[in-house]
């Protein structure tokens, strides 16, 4: 790739390169999953003031995430609050890529993919047919159990409960992700809500501490 890249801003707000015939774009975090969960997780990021990202699922690690097959949002209140967050996506132009599929997800750096040695942004490059999203934050949605262990061991990180932690100090969150049950709304909407302030709060800088005068 040209050590110095030709780099300009889409219509969404998100910085573009170009790497391999394919588009390179720089966001605050990838959120995988357009259903029900993605969209309250791109609203919480919305309202937190950080740019991000929305597309379909499977996913990341050699393709053993997969998104949930249907969400049960036959239930009048999850069909409401899905109405609400397609208003909310469409009001606030939210970055929902109903055509794209996440394919793949690595760390950026180590496979030669950042787009300049001064980028602050792209932790994470996910791929999908047609585009590399490099992002600081993956939030994964609706996937199983198994496939979250598989997942854990792709990424060298330990099973059981220490790996929801674990994942999240390597910028992973999880929504909706690991239960055996889906689960209720009110509880998938407090761990979207939950996702988006960890982000917002990561990526903001240390206070600093006052100096003695």
């Amino acid at each position: 790739m040209d050590s110095s890249p030709n780099a300009q801003t889409g219509s969404t707000g998100h910085e573009e390169t170009k790497q391999d015939e394919a588009a390179t774009e720089l966001t605050g975090a990838v959120v995988i999953g357009c259903g029900l969960s993605g969209l309250a997780v791109a609203t919480e990021l919305c309202r937190q003031g950080v740019d991000s990202i929305v597309v379909h699922g499977p996913a990341p690690a050699a393709a053993t995430i997969r998104e949930a097959a249907a969400e049960p949002e036959v239930f009048p209140e999850r069909l409401e609050v899905l109405r609400v967050l397609h208003a909310y996506a469409a009001s606030h132009r939210l970055d929902v890529r109903e055509d794209s599929e996440a394919q793949e997800m690595t760390l950026a750096a180590p496979a030669g993919l950042l787009p300049s040695p001064a980028a602050a942004s792209g932790k994470w490059a996910i791929r999908t047919g047609r585009e590399l999203l490099l992002a600081d934050y993956v939030v994964l949605t609706s996937c199983s159990r198994s496939d979250l262990r598989k997942l854990a061991r792709a990424l060298g990180v330990g099973a059981g409960p220490e790996a929801v932690e674990a994942l999240r100090g390597i910028g992973v969150y999880l929504v909706g992700v690991g239960e055996n049950l889906l689960p209720s709304l009110r509880g998938l909407m407090r761990q979207a809500k939950a996702a988006g302030e960890a982000i917002a709060d990561a990526g903001s800088p240390a206070p600093q501490a006052p100096t003695q005068g």
